[in-house]
């Protein structure tokens, strides 16, 4: 009778170990993807997905370009592997989210040779104001030091190679939502890609969130919590946020040789995140919020809708939105 508790006791032991094992062993490749655009609410969406009981996501690894980073889908599932914080419990969705996946026609290649069937997401804003608070971002962030003139009025390039000035000062390209998704729809199926207004979910995150479910075909009676996340804002400390943002020898001696033995990247750069939120001031909570409110000259502004009206119409075409009336003719007491 004893051996026989014994034995089943063991069995039941091994059996849940195993089960155990194989579950952190397997490598959740994400098939749902957030691509874009820059600016426009990205981790504010990942993080409300994220909550879903429904829905696994690598939110450590948000903007990480995996498939700018490795050339094939064993390199991307030896990386997944090293960044799973949490058990992958057979989730329907596994998310990703990078936004500038929808910037490089390369990235969405590969995204669709490893992954062809994926969910694509994507939130569109007035690609004006998308400019105009990226430009503030990466001063926030230490990277742009020019005056806002100088920094948004220029030629506009294309055939982006994948780097770090690229994906960041390309403020005019990125705003081409039109080109973007014309490459877009030669790799993924129109019924598999969601495009969500980033000032509708603005006003009604609820609303945004039921399309989103219902697309993903995840319970939508889930109700994430709405914070906002990312702000572009304004610094309440700078000597701290140089401390997070900028990269110096000593920094990296210190991470590489104390860090990471008790605190691993991944946790790292989600610590990291929620410390720069903190760091940061909405505009509109200053004293002098109609004064400190991001501004743009008009004379930057005119130059701006002039080098997006082809763009958006075509937008619209595509689409069949009105985008061009709603972003780049707004009403005059709003300029």
């Amino acid at each position: 009778m004893i051996t026989k508790a014994f034995c089943g006791w063991q069995s039941a032991f091994f059996s849940s170990f195993y089960r155990i094992k194989n579950s952190i062993l397997t490598v959740a490749f994400p098939n749902t993807f957030l691509i874009g655009v820059q600016k426009a609410g990205t981790t504010s969406l990942d993080n409300w997905l994220s909550q879903h009981p429904g829905i696994y996501s690598y939110q450590s690894l948000k903007d990480t370009h995996l498939f700018g980073l490795y050339n094939s889908k064993k390199e991307i599932e030896l990386r997944l592997e090293k960044e799973q914080v949490s058990v992958f419990a057979n989730e329907k969705i596994v998310l990703h989210a990078a936004v500038n996946y929808i910037f490089y026609p390369a990235m969405l290649k590969a995204i669709h040779r490893d992954a062809p069937e994926s969910k694509i997401i994507i939130i569109l804003r007035n690609p004006v104001d998308r400019a105009v608070s990226s430009y503030y971002y990466f001063k926030k962030m230490f990277r742009e030091k020019r005056p806002i003139d100088k920094a948004l009025m220029y030629t506009p390039g294309n055939n982006f190679s994948f780097t770090k000035d690229n994906n960041d000062f390309t403020y005019i390209e990125h705003g081409f939502y039109h080109q973007q998704l014309v490459e877009c729809f030669r790799y993924f199926n129109k019924d598999n890609v969601l495009i969500i207004d980033f000032d509708k979910m603005k006003i009604n995150p609820a609303d945004t969130m039921q399309k989103v479910f219902a697309f993903l075909q995840v319970d939508q009676n889930f109700h994430p919590d709405f914070s906002s996340k990312n702000k572009t804002g304004e610094i309440r400390n700078q000597w701290l946020q140089k401390q997070l943002v900028k990269n110096n020898s000593f920094k990296k001696w210190l991470i590489k040789y104390f860090v990471n033995s008790w605190l691993p990247a991944k946790k790292r750069n989600l610590l990291k995140r929620k410390m720069l939120e903190k760091n940061t001031k909405p505009i509109d909570d200053s004293k002098n919020a109609g004064e400190k409110k991001e501004k743009l000259p008009g004379h930057v502004r005119d130059f701006l809708i002039e080098q997006y009206k082809n763009d958006v119409v075509a937008l619209d075409t595509l689409l069949g939105t009105n985008y061009f009336t709603k972003w780049l003719q707004p009403p005059a007491e709003n300029d």
